[in-house]
C-alpha cells in the first residue's frame, strides 16, 4: 500500500469511527473547507456546516454506522480518487441501505480531506 492509500483508508476509518459515535461535526472535519457532498435525490450540499447538518440529518433517521469498502484508489499527486462500496445500517443492525461511492480526495497541509463525495443506492426500490 502507498503513503498516500494508507492515509485515506485512516481517513476512512476516521469517518466511520465518528458515525458511530453519532459525530457529525468529526464527520464535517474530514472535509475541505469548500466540500460539496452530491446525495441522491438532492441539491449539492457545500462547506462543513451544511455538511454536517447532513449527516445530522441522516444519523437522527436512525442510520446508526456507515461501512465503507475502498475499491481504488487513484493518486494523483495531491488529488487522489477512490472508488468503494458502502453500507448503511440501522442500531438493530438492519441493512438500511448499500451502494457505491466516489469521492476525490485533497491534500491539504499533509491531512487528507474529502473534497467531493457522491454516492448511489445499489438497493432495488
Amino acid at each position: 500500500m502507498s503513503d498516500t492509500e494508507v492515509s485515506i483508508a485512516a481517513a476512512d476509518d476516521a469517518f466511520m469511527d465518528a458515525f458511530a459515535q453519532g459525530d457529525a461535526a468529526g464527520i464535517a472535519d474530514l472535509y475541505t473547507d469548500d466540500g460539496q457532498l452530491f446525495p441522491t435525490h438532492s441539491d449539492v450540499i457545500s462547506g462543513r456546516a451544511a455538511i454536517e447538518g447532513f449527516w445530522k440529518g441522516a444519523m437522527d433517521m436512525g442510520i446508526a454506522s456507515a461501512i465503507l469498502e475502498m475499491a481504488e484508489l487513484d493518486d494523483l499527486g495531491d488529488t487522489a480518487i477512490e472508488t468503494g462500496q458502502y453500507t448503511l445500517v440501522a442500531g438493530d443492525g438492519q441493512t438500511l441501505d448499500r451502494g457505491k461511492y466516489l469521492v476525490v480526495w485533497k491534500n491539504e497541509g499533509g491531512a487528507w480531506k474529502l473534497h467531493r463525495d457522491i454516492w448511489n443506492s445499489s438497493a432495488s426500490q
